[in-house]
């Protein structure tokens, strides 16, 4: 029997990325607003470069290590787990960081998974009617054309899109 498989987000999903990443923006571009309206996916593009904000995403992933995962994050990989699933992380960064985030589930006691995944095309990984767990547009958007059970927290960005919406880690969770 093939097992089921779910591909669980790391940023936005098991940690929050957002702030940590919206303050370093700030400080080294004090042109963004402290209230920017983030409810679009492209929301810096008004103010910097794709370079510019990537170069910074890339400094806040390298200090995630400093950061504590969501609470109900451990249970999330307990649960998927005792429902038999395969668990993939899947997290757009830089295919070379792949060892850094391991390690990171690791310490925090996220697993077990089978791999851990980075780089641009997480579609990739996606098989028809498997679960995602993601906070991209585009992603949960990909997941939901292929049959895919869709689960997400909601962020200002992905309000839009369809499958389920949650307000914390924890509550989505408690409706697996």
């Amino acid at each position: 029997m093939t097992p089921k498989r779910v591909i669980v987000d790391v940023d936005g999903i098991l940690i929050d990325l957002h702030t940590p990443l919206h303050e370093k923006l700030r400080a080294t571009y004090p042109q963004i607003p402290v209230d920017v309206d983030v409810s679009s996916w492209t929301w810096f593009e008004k103010y910097i470069t794709k370079k510019q904000f990537y170069t910074v995403v890339n400094d806040a992933h390298s200090e995630q290590y400093l950061r504590d995962p969501f609470d109900g994050a451990a249970e999330l990989f307990y649960r998927l787990h005792q429902d038999k699933y395969e668990v993939i992380v899947s997290s757009h960064r830089r295919y070379d960081t792949a060892h850094k985030l391991a390690h990171w589930l690791n310490v925090n006691s996220l697993f077990p998974y089978s791999m851990v995944y980075t780089g641009w095309y997480k579609e990739e990984l996606i098989l028809p009617y498997s679960m995602v767990i993601d906070d991209s547009p585009s992603t949960i958007d990909y997941a939901l054309e292929q049959g895919c059970q869709t689960k997400y927290i909601k962020w200002p960005w992905n309000t839009d899109n369809g499958g389920e919406k949650y307000d914390t880690l924890r509550e989505l969770v408690e409706n697996l």
